[in-house]
Formats: structure tokens, sequence, C-alpha cells
């Protein structure tokens, strides 16, 4: 398993589905927080999108919410998903669901 740092803000509502994750897969990580009124001059040149949610592994950053869950999900044992194919869209479609009434909240 890689050495994995997950960069966010305390209050970020999005961090929260990798925390999900990575404690129901039992992944090992360390959190590095940010002031997002301040943020560092490091982070903006890892963050194309300036989002908190970065999961760093080694060198490598990767961002967006569903897609480090999926990496999460693909690199430890088991899925979070079922393996039928049709169910396993289902799951997504959910997921992004929920992600577009998070950013409704979120601007509220």
């Amino acid at each position: 398993m890689p050495n994995l740092t997950l960069v966010s803000h305390d209050l970020c509502p999005y961090v929260q589905r990798a925390v999900i994750v990575l404690a129901e897969k039992s992944v090992p990580n360390e959190r590095h927080y940010i002031d997002l009124a301040d943020k560092p001059d490091w982070f903006r040149k890892i963050s194309p999108l300036g989002k908190v949610l970065l999961p760093q592994i080694g060198d490598v950053m990767i961002f967006e919410p569903a897609v480090i869950c999926e990496y999460l999900d693909k690199i430890t044992p088991g899925s979070l998903h079922p393996r039928d194919p049709l169910q396993k869209a289902q799951h997504h479609a959910w997921v992004e669901f929920a992600s577009a009434i998070l950013r409704y909240c979120w601007i509220l």
C-alpha cells in the first residue's frame, strides 16, 4: 500500500467521502489540513482546480472525490460496489446524484 496523505480542510464536505472509504477499507493515511482563506503556494501548484480534497500517493496527486474513492476501492481488497454491472452502475449514479445535491447544499 502506498503512503497516502489526504490534503483537506477541516470543514470540507467533499473530504468525507474519501474519509469514509479510508475508514471502511482500513487504509492507513495521514491528514494535512490547509486554510482555505490562505491556501499555501505549494497547494496551488498541485491542485489544478484549487480544491482541497487531494490524496497524495508518493509524489503523485489525484483529485475529484469520485475518482479518489474509486482508486481507493480498487487498490484495496473487496469492493464497496456490487459485482453486478447494472447494480454497480446504479451505485455510481446515486453517488453522482449525492454529489450534485451536496454541491447545491454547499452554495446555499
